[in-house]
């Protein structure tokens, strides 16, 4: 019966198969999972997606027919849990298996050797970034921002990165904003962020600090701009489901490459690096030059 398959399907530390779906598996991959009544029969289901596409998403069908108040939701997504606990088994253990290496660790060597890095404040820098979005068609016309030190208007830090067209190379332009002249943004960033044909792909994993950092939202949202902006984080949980909580870049790249022979995960020395962003924002220490 479904209390047989429960324990089955539950790992030890869980006190419910739901806790074991949502904490044990979707929590620690950044999959989603969605609990509804079949509109025909009644019977709870979970539909649970572990990547982009329809290849890689599952609807389990308990046989659970409870009503939908408390006691009966809490049961019906019990009974719902527990099948897609014994029907992910497969594809659970697969990706446990596979060998887990940070994004620095699996892409650092070609970002390394395809990337030049260019000082915003040196003279023509922002003059290539503007030339390769020139030489790109309207809908690539794209570039991937990255912030530290975003607690504070304007940032510690801003990373500008634009593909290169025609070549598997890249383009990234640091700009430093206390360094520069009253500690603003400069205006070839000013222009970029108001520039409504240059889509901005950012990963704010921080409940949009990296944007409002850049006034993204607040200063230039009230001159009339268009932003332009892309959240990785949002395109994950419409390709791939809503989760509760943000997922990061490693758990976003597994989604959007399921069938990868590594699992991402997080570069354990980021803590370190944002350690120091953060007390050059809180003054404890001076901003590099």
């Amino acid at each position: 019966g479904v209390r047989t398959a429960e324990a089955r399907a539950m790992p030890p530390k869980f006190n419910s198969p739901k806790q074991a779906l949502e904490q044990g598996v979707c929590g620690q991959h950044g999959w989603s999972s969605r609990y509804f009544r079949e509109s025909v029969g009644g019977k709870w289901c979970v539909e649970v997606r572990w990547g982009v596409g329809d290849g890689k998403r599952r609807t389990f069908v308990s046989d659970d027919t409870s009503d939908e108040s408390i006691p009966g939701t809490k049961k019906g997504h019990a009974a719902a849990a527990a099948v897609a606990l014994e029907g992910l088994e497969t594809v659970v253990r697969s990706v446990n298996l596979k060998p887990l290496r940070t994004v620095e660790d699996a892409l650092g060597a070609r970002f390394g050797s395809t990337c030049e890095v260019l000082d915003g404040s040196a003279p023509g820098s922002w003059d290539r970034l503007w030339r390769c979005l020139s030489r790109c068609s309207p809908l690539e016309r794209a570039v991937g921002i990255d912030v530290e030190g975003n607690m504070r208007t304007p940032p510690v830090l801003v990373q500008v990165c634009v593909q290169v067209p025609f070549e598997e190379t890249t383009l990234c332009v640091l700009e430093l904003p206390g360094s520069s002249p009253g500690g603003n943004l400069s205006a070839d960033l000013r222009r970029l962020l108001l520039d409504a044909t240059v889509a901005k792909v950012f990963c704010d994993g921080t409940a949009g600090a990296d944007k409002r950092s850049l006034s993204v939202d607040v200063d230039l949202a009230g001159m009339g701009a268009q932003f332009a902006c892309l959240d990785l984080e949002h395109m994950a949980s419409e390709l791939a489901g809503a989760t509760s909580v943000l997922r990061g870049l490693a758990r976003i790249f597994n989604l959007a490459w399921p069938d990868s022979p590594f699992r991402a995960t997080k570069d354990n020395k980021d803590k370190s690096s944002v350690r120091y962003f953060v007390d050059i924002q809180d003054g404890r220490r001076a901003p590099p030059r």
